[in-house]
């Protein structure tokens, strides 16, 4: 019975031994040394981004749309795919209403200007008229008749010469009219669309007559939210792709951005609408411009800020639900650290608080991990 008990103890006390060595295992991650490379914090240079999509367009372009208080469309000079320059007329109208007002403009001048040449001969003519008088009615009362039609002439002569003036301003008028009966390039470029019959065609959207773009000078254009719009600037530099044309990039900088927004409807709650507020803004592409045609959809990639940050590699980072955290190596073990974070970028993680620089961190930590593990550095 004595032999039992001894027995019994050993084991147990054996037992006692082996589970103190395996819980001694697990709190230290199994008691051999875990080789590591560590990292310390370090200033990186990142920028943020902004990425929006945009569309392709024309950076000159000109849409002449059909003007009813002008008259009809008399004749389109230009055609689809012609190349204009700026100040070629590309389609006229004619104004039967114009054309009599020019018209009875140049009668109404020709007929003042006939008057007025009358009344200057008839001034011209006084004084041989005052001469006889004097012989017929004496001096004086030849004087004072001459005096009265003379005051009556010069009157005459300064309505019409007024009268004059007021015609020939209108014919001023009348040829600026005229003038604008013809519709000219404001642009050099190609003829995107030429359409007569945009004239008579009644919708709620009218379409242009002429519409020209210019080829050779493209942008991309797009729309910022308020939140984007704080970071994005004129001078910027973007990247821009396209879905269409893979594998390819091409460069381009922010040339404006708008002070005022464009609004857009948007469905609210039942009953009302809520406005999307959005700012309009222009990419300029520099070097090779992207072999698409305008309105092709392209992503940017908008560079705004950039800053100095203290960052580890994003591998040194773990994730414990909403707490970052990584394993530093303090007398010759992991200790797991809480960290605060901010941006990610080019691979690093910017870290706001919880670390020193003087801190080594484990490059990679496994998975399987814990705090206590013994390490020595690579």
């Amino acid at each position: 019975m004595k032999k039992i008990w001894i027995g019994i103890i050993i084991v147990g006390a054996a037992a006692l031994f082996i589970g103190l060595n395996l819980y001694r295992s697990v709190q230290t991650g199994g008691g051999a040394e875990t080789a590591v490379q560590t990292v310390k914090l370090e200033e990186k240079e990142i920028s943020s981004e902004v990425m929006v999509p945009g569309a392709l367009q024309f950076a000159n372009e000109q849409y002449e749309y059909f003007e009813p208080e002008k008259g009809k469309i008399a004749d389109i000079k230009v055609k689809e795919g012609d190349k204009v320059k700026k100040g070629d007329v590309l389609f006229t109208y004619t104004n039967e209403e114009i054309r009599l007002e020019k018209e009875q403009n140049a009668l109404s001048i020709q007929s003042k200007e006939l008057q007025l040449e009358q009344v200057k001969r008839k001034i011209s003519s006084l004084k041989s008229k005052e001469d006889e008088l004097k012989a017929e009615l004496g001096a004086e009362k030849a004087k004072r008749q001459m005096d009265d039609e003379r005051s009556q002439l010069e009157m005459e002569e300064k309505s019409l010469q007024l009268e004059l003036k007021q015609a020939d301003l209108q014919k001023e008028t009348l040829a600026k009219k005229s003038a604008a009966l013809q519709v000219k390039s404001g642009i050099d470029g190609t003829v995107i669309t030429a359409d007569k019959q945009a004239a008579l065609k009644q919708s709620d959207i009218q379409k242009p007559v002429i519409h020209i773009g210019n080829e050779d000078k493209l942008v991309v254009k797009g729309v910022l939210s308020e939140y984007d719009t704080l970071k994005v600037k004129k001078g910027q530099n973007v990247t821009i792709t396209s879905d269409v044309i893979q594998n390819k990039e091409w460069r381009g900088r922010i040339s404006q951005v708008g002070l005022v927004p464009e609004e857009e409807a948007s469905a609210g709650a039942a009953g009302g609408k809520e406005q999307a507020v959005q700012y309009p803004f222009e990419v300029k592409i520099k070097g090779e411009r992207p072999k698409a045609k305008p309105g092709f959809n392209m992503i940017l990639k908008i560079q705004t800020d950039k800053r100095t940050i203290q960052a580890l590699p994003e591998d040194a980072v773990k994730q414990d639900d909403d707490q970052s955290y990584v394993y530093a190596v303090r007398d010759g073990k992991a200790k797991r650290i809480n960290v605060k974070t901010g941006e990610k970028a080019d691979g690093v993680v910017e870290i706001t608080g919880g670390l020193t620089n003087k801190d080594p961190v484990i490059a990679n930590p496994a998975e399987d991990m814990k705090s206590g593990t013994e390490v020595k550095l690579q």
